[in-house]
């Protein structure tokens, strides 16, 4: 697997925006037969969690109740979210916080970092045998003038996103994972009525919107 990534102190400090009413994160209840799903991701994941909970018929749907964050902090923690809950599917993203720029002008996670970070997270899927994988996309920002930073969320608007978003299906492609564009999935969408004012987390329309197109991508491999 080679030498663990070294983590900047920017990435140490982490961007943990989660709103209060996604701290409770909701699960099916697991019949034998059900088979169970791991949602990873950050608080866009939290959104829509409980919604794909009760969406997704026939399967058991866990996710952390922690905010995953970057590529980096969801490979630390791989054991406890994924390897420890015995899954038969993980749907997976990370980008938002990767992409996000520092003050020093760098991104939380530079781009060769979150590539090697996305390939050993596949990597450690593998070597677990039993799981598929669905590599979702990170969804956009919208930013009230273009070409402004968010107040809450120091990032050019789209570049890093189409950026990182990018570099991963590369790597998903490559490796053969279906992919569900939840990117694709707002943009075909009025961005004012999936976007909160904060421009990165979802209305309640938004997030039904993402959970049709998760629950969507779990039933096609189901």
């Amino acid at each position: 697997m080679g030498t663990r990534p070294a983590e900047s102190a920017q990435a140490r400090r982490g961007l943990d925006v989660m709103s209060a009413e996604n701290k409770q994160i909701a699960t099916t209840a697991r019949r034998h037969d059900d088979m169970k799903v791991v949602l990873i991701g950050d608080s866009i994941r939290m959104g829509y969690q409980q919604l794909v909970a009760q969406k997704c018929h026939g399967a058991e749907v866990w996710g952390p109740t922690q905010n995953c964050r970057h590529s980096l902090w969801a490979l630390d923690h791989f054991q406890e979210w994924v390897a420890a809950q015995e899954p038969d599917l993980i749907h997976v993203n990370f980008g938002i916080h990767d992409a996000s720029l520092q003050p020093d002008g760098d991104h939380q996670i530079i781009l060769p970092q979150y590539r090697l970070c996305l390939r050993r997270f596949i990597d450690k899927v593998k070597e677990l045998r039993k799981p598929k994988m669905i590599w979702a996309t990170t969804t956009p920002l919208y930013a009230s003038e273009p070409g402004k930073p968010m107040a809450q969320w120091p990032i050019k608007e789209g570049a890093e996103i189409a950026t990182y978003n990018a570099a991963a299906l590369e790597i998903a492609q490559s490796e053969g994972l279906p992919v569900n564009d939840l990117h694709n999935a707002i943009v075909c969408n009025d961005f004012t009525k999936c976007l909160k004012e904060d421009g990165c987390h979802m209305t309640e329309f938004g997030n039904d919107v993402l959970a049709d197109a998760v629950v969507k991508a779990i039933g096609a491999l189901m």
